[in-house]
């Protein structure tokens, strides 16, 4: 069976930003105020123990642009637009070895919203690169569906340059255009290559988009169960052919609880490394046909074609 082997960090950083209009010289002092909160005692330690560094940065000595921070919803748009015309910001920046994932994320990301909380900011995942939505607080469960992996849909139909048609209509809809290209970011923090899925046509990119999701779950899944036997190495061999389930689409979503309007199957997925950091999601090397064959099949948990967000 082929495998595919890539290299495991021993540690990944994590940055998180707030846009506010009046931000401390030393934002960190906001959290240390702070006396509540499920994550307050792991904020503490882990500023004592500089795995977690607050700075606040301005427009004269930043490295990076927050020109560049995207809204991943319609409703968020109104934040992205303030955040990119913020000149002040506190940048959360986690250290955290592969091990203590995803917790480390989890503590930085809590202290990011903590901060917004305290000086009415707004916060931006600079991995992603999307705004977060406004939240009352890091929930202490981990979810990748909360926003950990900058999946979102391209614009419709390209904008609406697409024309392709709709395959329920007309069968030449089914590989009518290959428009959709879709990528995690996110993936690297907790020590895995990004997923990509490429020429995809533009009616099949919500299903594409889902198969992503519950690829991802699932390495993730693993990649955990992989660390907790403590490897000695820093590279990791998987096979190539991932098999994945319903239960995997659900983990996503941090829900089990889905009704199924047929009995849950399983399905696999064909992985081909592109790069050391970027591995592509793909149809199962003895499926017959193309991609977009593949996505409109009956193949596929039936909640891969209809749900965008929880």
């Amino acid at each position: 069976m082929a495998t595919l082997t890539f290299t495991v960090p021993s540690t990944t950083t994590s940055r998180f930003a707030v846009a506010a209009e009046d931000v401390p010289d030393d934002p960190g002092e906001l959290l240390r105020a702070a006396t509540d909160g499920p994550y307050h005692a792991h904020i503490a330690g882990r500023l004592d123990a500089s795995q977690l560094r607050i700075t606040r940065e301005d427009l004269t000595c930043m490295r990076w642009d927050p020109g560049h921070i995207k809204a991943a919803q319609p409703e968020d748009r109104p934040d992205a637009r303030a955040f990119n015309d913020a000149s002040e910001f506190a940048v959360v920046t986690a250290f955290a070895p592969i091990t203590d994932q995803p917790r480390g994320v989890q503590v930085a990301r809590a202290a990011a919203y903590a901060i917004a909380r305290a000086t009415g900011g707004i916060t931006a995942d600079l991995v992603t690169g999307h705004v977060l939505s406004p939240s009352a607080g890091e929930r202490t469960r981990f979810v990748l569906a909360d926003q950990w992996l900058g999946d979102v849909l391209p614009p419709f139909r390209a904008n609406g340059r697409c024309t392709a048609a709709d395959p329920a209509l007309d069968p030449e809809g089914v590989n009518a255009c290959a428009c959709v290209r879709l990528r995690t970011r996110g993936l690297r923090r907790f020590g895995l290559p990004e997923l990509q899925i490429t020429d995809v046509a533009c009616p099949h990119d919500l299903a594409a988009l889902n198969v992503l999701r519950t690829a991802a779950r699932r390495l993730l899944t693993d990649h955990w169960s992989w660390l907790a036997t403590g490897p000695a190495g820093r590279h990791r061999t998987i096979h190539a052919t991932l098999d994945l389930a319903q239960n995997d689409f659900d983990d996503f979503w941090g829900s089990t609880r889905r009704v199924h309007l047929a009995p849950p199957s399983p399905f696999q997925v064909h992985l081909t490394p592109l790069t050391s950091r970027l591995i592509a999601v793909g149809p199962p090397a003895g499926f017959d046909g193309t991609i977009n064959d593949w996505l409109w099949s009956d193949t596929l948990p039936l909640g891969i074609y209809d749900v965008l967000k929880a």
